[in-house]
């Protein structure tokens, strides 16, 4: 419910000109009440634990690393939004001593599909209607040469 009001009310300029629905209220009357003020975000333990935030989902499990990293990028733009619009100075994460999750970039080998699968695989690719053989011909140069789309 708190995603939808922010998405489809308080982040759109647009809805602005009608009142919120009543349960999109209550979320939003949460949300105010449980936020910090923006002055607070200069504190280094205020931004680790929202940058320690990043990296969970929604669901609480562990966010893949690259998704930390996308996220944290964003953070930093919102900052330096920030900085411009003269709600800070400096940029707060400028000067935070905080590592994010390391990219894994091995190879999951239960992942990769042994030799049958990937003849099946390309088989079907291959009586594809249209650009089936060029996708062929895409695949099994990734598969046979060890190619990886990182």
């Amino acid at each position: 419910m708190l995603r939808r009001a922010l998405y489809s009310w308080a982040f759109n300029r647009k809805a602005w000109a009608t009142d919120p629905p009543e349960e999109w209220q209550v979320a939003l009357d949460w949300m105010q009440r449980h936020s910090l003020p923006v002055s607070e975000l200069e504190e280094p333990n205020v931004l680790r634990r929202g940058l320690d935030a990043l990296c969970r989902k929604v669901d609480g499990a562990a966010a893949a690393a690259k998704t930390v990293n996308r996220k944290k990028a964003a953070a930093n733009e919102v900052f330096g939004a920030a900085v411009e619009r003269g709600y800070f100075t400096q940029n707060p994460l400028n000067g935070l001593r905080w590592t994010a999750p390391e990219v894994a970039e091995e190879v999951d080998p239960d992942c990769v599909p042994n030799s049958a699968q990937v003849a099946r695989l390309l088989a079907a690719v291959r009586a594809l209607p249209g650009r089936g053989p060029h996708l062929y011909a895409f695949f099994g140069c990734m598969y046979y040469a060890g190619m990886r789309p990182a």
